[in-house]
C-alpha cells in the first residue's frame, strides 16, 4: 500500500486473532491494523491482546461502524487511531498508519521519561515499587524470596562540593552501568535519587546467595573511576531487606532496607548488613539523637579534651591532639564513637569541625599568654570538611580571628578521605601548608598505606594506628608493621607517631626502633584544657622520662 507521501507498506492479511498474535510472535511489523469484524473477537477485545503481544507497536483500528464514543473507547484501551472502513482510500489509510507510529513513539518517550531516571536511565523509584511488586507476586506464588538492597554511596557530596555536579552526574551514570553490569537480566537497578540507588534480586531460594551478590556489587566498585581527568574512589553502604522475612509489601521492604543501610554506615561504611528488628529501634534512637545534634552547636555544649603527645628521647609534652566530646544535657559526657557518624551523614561535621579548630586555635592563644609556649595541637578533620572548597580559606580566617600560630596548628586527615579525590587533595593540602601549619595521617596502616600518595603530598606526620601498637608485645606482624612504618616515615623525613601506648613493654619497643613521638593512656588520659596546663607549665624541667606517666590514668575515653 502507497499512499500520496510516498510512504510504502507491505500489508500481511489474516483471517483471526489467534493468527495475527502468531505473527506478532514470529515476524517485524511496523503496525498494526486491526479490523473489528474478526469472528474470534468480540469487538474491541481484540486490543488488549494485541497491546500485551507487541506493547512497541501502534494499532490503528478499523471499524464499519462511525461510533464516535467506540472511537474514544479505542484509544482508551491503547489503540492510536480508529477508521471507519470503505471510507477511506489509501492515502488516508497510509496517513493515518503514520501518524500512529509518530503517537505511539511519543507514547513510549513519555511513558520512559515517566518510569526511567533521566540521567542514568536506570528504572526510578515509581518503576522500581512496580518491578518489586511483580517480583513478590511471584515470589509469593513460588514459593521463593526477593531481596531489595538499598545502597547510598559514602561521601558523595564531597565529589560535588569540589569537583562540581557535572562530575558527579558522570559519577552516578558510571555507578550505574556497574551496577547493571554486576546483577542479573532478571534483576532490577533503579535510582531512588540523589546518591541513593537499588536492586531488586527475584527468585532467590537462599539468603547467602543475597550476600554472594552483595558482595559482588559493592566489589564492582571498587576500581577508580577516572572522569574528566579526575581518578575517584567510591564505596559504599548497603542495606538489605528480604521478603517474606522483612516484609511483605513494596513500602515496608524499602523502609527496612533503608534501616539496614544505616546500620551499614554505622559499622564503617563500605559493607553490607541485612536488616532485623533490633535495627528499628536504633533507628528511632539515632532520630531522637539527631535533634539533639542539630542543637548541641548552638547551645555550647561541646567542648575539647587534650592527649598529650611526648617526645620520646627527651620525655618532654611536644604538643596534645584536641579531641571531641559532647555534654549533653540528657546523656551526659558523649564519646565521638557515639555521634560522629551520624554528624558526618547529616553534614553537621562542617560547622562542628570548624568550631574545633576555632576552640583548638582560642586555646593555644590561651596557653600562649600564659607562657605556655613551644608545642603544636592536632585537630582532627573529616573527609567531608577536608573535600569543602572552602576548608583553606575558613582555616585562614580562624588563625587571623585567634591569634594563633599557624605553626602550632597541625590538621590530621586520614588516608580514605585523602583518596576520594587525589587532585584535589595536593591542591587543598598545598593551600593549607602555605599558611605555615603542619599535616598530619591519621590512623596510618589501615587504608591506602601507599607511597604514592606520601611522596606526592605535603605530609609533615605520620600516626601509627592504636591497632597495631596494641598487640605489639604478642602480634609479629604488628610489630613487623610498625618497624615498617617507622623506617618508611624517616626515609621520607617524616615525624612519626604512634597512638594508643598503654604499657611500658609497648613504650620500650617504639624507643628501641627510634619512634619520635607517642600518645596514649600511658602518659595520660584525654584532660581538660585546665587539667591539662599544671602539666604544661614545667616543660622546662628535663628530668622527666618518656618511661613516667605524666597523670595518673583514668577513665575518660580516648
Amino acid at each position: 500500500m502507497t499512499g500520496d507521501s510516498g510512504s510504502r507498506f507491505e500489508l500481511t492479511d489474516v483471517p483471526r486473532l489467534v493468527d495475527a498474535l502468531a505473527s506478532l510472535r514470529n515476524q517485524s511489523f511496523d503496525a498494526v491494523l486491526l479490523d473489528l469484524g474478526l469472528p474470534d473477537a468480540k469487538g474491541l477485545e481484540a486490543v488488549a491482546p494485541i497491546s500485551e503481544a507487541a506493547p512497541g507497536l501502534p494499532i490503528v483500528v478499523l471499524s464499519g461502524l462511525p461510533d464516535p464514543a467506540m472511537a474514544i473507547e479505542a484509544v482508551q484501551r491503547g489503540a492510536q487511531d480508529y477508521l471507519v472502513k470503505g471510507r477511506n482510500d489509501g492515502n488516508l489509510v497510509t496517513r493515518a498508519i503514520l501518524y500512529a507510529i509518530e503517537r505511539k513513539r511519543s507514547e513510549e518517550r513519555i511513558k520512559h521519561l515517566a518510569h526511567y531516571d533521566g540521567l542514568t536511565n536506570v528504572p526510578n523509584r515509581r518503576l522500581l515499587y512496580d518491578r518489586l511488586r511483580q517480583a513478590i507476586a511471584r515470589s509469593r506464588r513460588d514459593r521463593k524470596m526477593v531481596a531489595l538492597l538499598f545502597i547510598d554511596l559514602d561521601h558523595f557530596k564531597n565529589i560535588n562540593d569540589t569537583l562540581g555536579h557535572s562530575v558527579g552526574d558522570l559519577l552516578l551514570q558510571g555507578v550505574a552501568r556497574r551496577l547493571s553490569e554486576a546483577t542479573r537480566n532478571a534483576d532490577t537497578v533503579a535510582r531512588l535519587g540523589g546518591d541513593e540507588f537499588a536492586l531488586v534480586l527475584s527468585e532467590i531460594s537462599r539468603a547467602g546467595h543475597v550476600a554472594e551478590l552483595a558482595s559482588k556489587v559493592l566489589n564492582a566498585l571498587r576500581p577508580p573511576f577516572v572522569i574528566e581527568g579526575h581518578e575517584l574512589f567510591v564505596s559504599a553502604s548497603m542495606g538489605i531487606s528480604l521478603y517474606p522475612v522483612d516484609g511483605t509489601d513494596a513500602e515496608t521492604l524499602l523502609k527496612n532496607a533503608d534501616v539496614a543501610m544505616y546500620g551499614a554506615k554505622q559499622r564503617g561504611r563500605n559493607n553490607h548488613q541485612f536488616y532485623s528488628p533490633l535495627m528499628n529501634a536504633r533507628a528511632s534512637e539515632r532520630l531522637v539523637l539527631a535533634g539533639a545534634l542539630r542543637h548541641a552547636l548552638e547551645r555550647d555544649e561541646f567542648l575539647l579534651h587534650y592527649q598529650p603527645q611526648v617526645h620520646l628521647k627527651s620525655g618532654q609534652i611536644i604538643g596534645v591532639e584536641a579531641l571531641l566530646r559532647w555534654q549533653s544535657p540528657s546523656a551526659g559526657l558523649v564519646s565521638p564513637g557515639h555521634f560522629i557518624s551520624l554528624a558526618e551523614e547529616t553534614g553537621l561535621i562542617v560547622p562542628i569541625g570548624e568550631w574545633a579548630i576555632h576552640e583548638a586555635c582560642m586555646q593555644v592563644r590561651r596557653w600562649h599568654d600564659q607562657g605556655i609556649r613551644d608545642f603544636r595541637v592536632a585537630v582532627n578533620l573529616s573527609s567531608r570538611q577536608f573535600n569543602r572548597e572552602e576548608l583553606p580559606g575558613t582555616v585562614r580566617e580562624i588563625l587571623s580571628a585567634t591569634g594563633a600560630s599557624a605553626e602550632m596548628l597541625e590538621l590530621e586527615l586520614t588516608e580514605n578521605g585523602l583518596m576520594q579525590n587525589m587532585e584535589s587533595a595536593a591542591r587543598t593540602l598545598k593551600l593549607l601548608k602555605d599558611l605555615g601549619l603542619r599535616i598530619a595521617i591519621d590512623d596510618f596502616g589501615t587504608g591506602y598505606s601507599s607511597l604514592a600518595y606520601l611522596k606526592r603530598f605535603p605530609i609533615d606526620t605520620l600516626k601509627i594506628d592504636q591497632s597495631f601498637i596494641h598487640d605489639l608485645e604478642t602480634g609479629r606482624n604488628d610489630a613487623a608493621i610498625g618497624q615498617a612504618i617507622i623506617t618508611m616515615g624517616h626515609g621520607l623525613g617524616l615525624e612519626v607517631v604512634a597512638e594508643g601506648v598503654e604499657t611500658a613493654a609497648q613504650l620500650d619497643f617504639l624507643c628501641r626502633n627510634d619512634c619520635d613521638n607517642a600518645q596514649g593512656f600511658y602518659f595520660s588520659v584525654p584532660l581538660e584544657a585546665s587539667g591539662l596546663a599544671g602539666t604544661l607549665r614545667p616543660q622546662q624541667d628535663a628530668s622527666r622520662t618518656p618511661r613516667q606517666p605524666l597523670v595518673e590514668r583514668g577513665s575518660a575515653g580516648q
